[in-house]
C-alpha cells in the first residue's frame, strides 16, 4: 500500500518545497543587488494564531495550508434520494499543522514585512569613478605647480628665461601633465570596474549559499551587508591608486642639459687647440746664426 507521498516517502513534496526557498532567495539576492526596493518578512514567529496575520520570508501573505478528510454525514429524511445530502465535517477541512509547524521551526513565518529602498549601485559605480578621477586630477595639478615653479626658478638662475630653454621646457611639463590627467581619469574607470566586480563576484557568492541552503531572509540581509562592505572597501582605497610622480626631476635635469650644452659650446674654441701643437719653435725649420 502507497503512502500520501506518491510512493516517494514526500520527497518530491520536500524537495519542490526546498526549490521554492532556492528560488524565493535568489530573487531577493538579484532584488537587492539589481537596486530595486525590497520587501521581507520580519518579526519572527515562534506560534500560530489562526486570527492573526503572518507572511513568509519574501514579504508575501501567508496563506496556512490545510487538509481535508471524508469525514461528514448524511443528512435527509432518508425517504426520497433526493432529499439525502452529504456533509463535511467542520473539522475535516482543517489546518495543516505539520506543514504550519515546521515553517515556523524553519524560521519562515514573520509577524510583519520590513521595506527597504533599493541601492542605486550604477550611480555608486559613477560616484567611485568622478571622486577617483578628481582626487588623482587634483593631484596632476598639484605636481605641475611644483615643477613649474622650480622650472622656472632654474631657468632664472641659469639666464635662460624666455628662450629656447624655457619654451621647450615649458612643453614638456604641458605634455606631462596632459598625460597626467588622461592617466587619472583612467584609474578612475578602473576604480569604477573594480567595485562593479567586486558587486558581482559577491552575489554570486551568496546565490551560491542560497543553494545551498540559506533562507530569503538570511540572503537579503547577507547582501545589504555585502553591498555595504564593498562600498566601504571602494572608499578606502580611493586614496592608493594614484598618478604616481609624474615630473619626477625631468625639467631640472633638461635644464641641465641646456646648462651643459651651452658649456660645452662656449668652451668649443678652447678645446680646439693643443699646448704644443703647431709651436712655432717647433714648426720653425731654419738654422740660427
Amino acid at each position: 500500500m502507497s503512502g500520501g507521498g506518491g510512493g516517494d516517502g514526500g520527497a518530491q513534496k520536500m524537495e519542490d518545497q526546498r526549490q521554492a526557498r532556492v528560488e524565493s532567495a535568489v530573487k531577493a539576492i538579484n532584488s537587492i543587488f539589481d537596486g530595486s526596493p525590497t520587501v521581507r518578512g520580519a518579526g519572527q514567529a515562534t506560534a500560530f494564531d489562526p486570527n492573526q496575520s503572518y507572511y513568509t520570508a519574501d514579504g508575501s501573505a501567508y496563506t496556512a495550508p490545510t487538509v481535508s478528510t471524508s469525514r461528514g454525514h448524511w443528512t435527509g429524511t432518508g425517504g426520497d434520494a433526493g432529499d439525502a445530502a452529504w456533509v463535511q465535517d467542520p473539522s475535516a477541512g482543517g489546518l495543516d499543522m505539520d506543514q504550519i509547524n515546521e515553517a515556523l521551526r524553519g524560521g519562515q513565518l514573520f509577524t510583519g514585512v520590513e521595506r527597504t529602498a533599493g541601492q542605486d549601485r550604477s550611480g555608486m559605480y559613477n560616484e567611485q569613478r568622478q571622486a577617483v578621477t578628481d582626487l588623482n586630477r587634483r593631484d596632476v595639478d598639484r605636481q605641475f605647480l611644483d615643477a613649474e615653479r622650480q622650472n622656472r626658478f632654474g631657468l632664472a638662475r641659469a639666464g635662460l628665461s624666455g628662450g629656447s630653454a624655457d619654451i621647450d621646457s615649458n612643453a614638456d611639463l604641458t605634455r606631462r601633465t596632459n598625460e597626467g590627467l588622461m592617466k587619472a581619469s583612467g584609474i578612475g574607470d578602473q576604480a569604477a570596474a573594480d567595485l562593479q566586480t567586486s558587486d558581482e563576484r559577491s552575489r554570486q557568492n551568496l546565490i551560491s549559499m542560497a543553494q545551498s541552503g540559506i533562507d530569503t531572509g538570511q540572503a537579503a540581509q547577507m547582501a545589504l551587508s555585502q553591498l555595504d562592505a564593498n562600498s566601504a572597501n571602494a572608499q578606502s582605497a580611493r586614496s592608493g591608486a594614484t598618478v604616481g610622480n609624474l615630473f619626477g626631476d625631468l625639467a631640472q635635469a633638461y635644464l641641465y642639459g641646456q646648462q651643459q650644452q651651452g658649456a660645452r659650446a662656449g668652451a668649443a674654441p678652447y678645446q680646439q687647440w693643443t699646448p704644443g701643437a703647431n709651436s712655432p719653435r717647433s714648426s720653425y725649420g731654419g738654422t740660427t746664426g
